[in-house]
């Protein structure tokens, strides 16, 4: 930890500080388990909750270096959704129809499950199970989202629909886009929570969590020793689930990077400006640009309005860059081009945080090097509520039923693009990145 200071949460994210929390204990003396989780995000938080659902005989510890969902799993626009990866079309090219399509599948079930777990743990989230529209500005656009029906029928996904503008207008009062394509199986939710809710649940299992205990570092081997500053963890198995913050344990390194996404938020709508919208299903909503916006109304009506860039700062910082005016200002505009009717709406929060991007834009499940007591689950490209709060059923089967049908989808040890060491990472990621924002530019002239 920086200095020894702990980070202050709850202006990490409106998520995070907008309801009361009461944090667990640190870890302040050794411990001896059989599971030891690194990471209380949605991927360690369903580990914990899927391994002791399935060995309630297990002795299981999550650490966690600040709060349970302090990292993406708290700051992120509240979308659990099927979307693995880019997008359906380039999961398709780049994998195959037959490969795509039981992966597809698989997470139509994650979010099925999402809400499954909600229900179960009774866990008050604000989940709507609304669907998602994926707006086109263009035409050039609208083919690209011709494309995605046609690959989502390859993948047996016989009822999304596109929305011409005439059927788009019926659902949000937009003048900026010519159509839309209508996925059925997306849900919005508050993601921390979520998070919250999912601490509760594994505590009452009776799962120990102990936040504000940052790991230094662990020793792999037949017992793993995970070292942090005041005591240390002796475990049989270990479970990674650090997502963009694995850069502090130094490990996994070479094929993903910390990338930031940016958020701002309205005011509550007033009566006036929410009818206005025309949003009459509350669909959670993405464009296809390449760099996407993403945005969502919250229970009480606010505007989640993120995207647009995603900077990587050299060296894979992944601290202390969760502000970026620069982008701010820019969401707000392309905001207020979405939707004139609400210029003049107050934004009241703006946030960011980092997320693993991998250099084929799909997730990696696996073991840390050829240790099959160390399993690992990370690189959602931000796209991970719906596949994070299903990951402990693949860790979960990587430990204990290697051979399983969990451990042959597209995502589990799967190969890696290895991305140069900076300076030229830097250089390399900032390149594709650039050229996406000129496409985005040139397409949209």
């Amino acid at each position: 930890m920086e200095d020894g200071k702990m980070r202050e949460y709850k202006d990490k994210s409106w998520w995070l500080g907008a309801s009361p929390y009461h944090e667990a204990p640190p870890l302040a003396e050794d411990l001896e388990v059989d599971v030891c989780i690194i990471g209380g995000g949605f991927t360690g938080l369903s580990s914990a909750y899927y391994i002791k659902k399935k060995q309630p005989g297990l002795s299981i510890a999550v650490l966690e270096n600040e709060v349970v969902g302090y990292g993406a799993s708290g700051r992120n626009g509240g979308f659990s959704m099927p979307l693995l990866g880019w997008n359906i079309t380039y999961l398709v090219w780049a994998f195959g129809v037959e490969r795509a399509r039981p992966a597809h599948q698989y997470m139509l079930q994650c979010v099925k499950r999402t809400r499954e777990l909600v229900e179960a743990e009774n866990i008050d989230c604000d989940l709507e199970y609304n669907g998602l529209l994926v707006l086109a500005h263009n035409q050039f656009q609208f083919r690209g989202l011709e494309h995605d029906f046609e690959n989502y029928h390859k993948v047996g996904c016989d009822d999304v629909a596109l929305l011409d503008k005439t059927a788009l207008k019926d659902r949000l009062n937009t003048a900026f886009h010519v159509g839309a394509l209508y996925e059925p199986d997306t849900c919005i939710l508050n993601p921390a929570k979520l998070a919250r809710g999912m601490r509760a649940a594994v505590e009452r299992l009776g799962v120990r969590v102990f936040e504000r205990t940052p790991v230094e570092r662990f020793d792999p081997g037949r017992e793993v020793i995970v070292h942090t500053p005041k005591a240390r963890v002796k475990s049989k198995y270990l479970v990674l689930a650090t997502n963009a913050f694995t850069v502090r344990l130094k490990v996994n390194k070479g094929w993903y990077v910390p990338m930031f996404t940016y958020i701002i938020m309205t005011e509550p709508l007033d009566d006036k400006h929410y009818r206005e919208l025309g949003w009459v299903r509350r669909e959670g909503i993405e464009d296809r640009r390449q760099l996407v916006h993403y945005l969502r109304l919250t229970a009480d009506n606010r505007l989640v309005f993120g995207g647009r860039d995603a900077p990587y700062y050299y060296g894979n910082k992944c601290e202390d860059r969760d502000s970026h005016q620069k982008i701010f200002a820019g969401l707000e505009k392309d905001m207020k081009e979405f939707f004139p009717m609400l210029s003049d709406v107050r934004i009241t929060h703006r946030w960011g945080g980092p997320v693993a991007i991998t250099g084929f834009f799909v997730p990696k499940f696996s073991y840390y090097q050829d240790y099959r007591n160390i399993a690992y689950g990370m690189g959602y490209c931000g796209h991970g509520v719906a596949l994070s709060t299903s990951a402990g059923l693949i860790i979960h089967d990587l430990l204990f039923d290697p051979d399983s049908e969990l451990t042959k989808f597209l995502f589990v040890h799967n190969m890696q693009m290895t991305l140069p060491p900076e300076p030229f990472r830097w250089l390399f990621v900032h390149a594709i990145k650039d050229g996406l924002r000129l496409f985005d530019y040139l397409t949209e002239l």
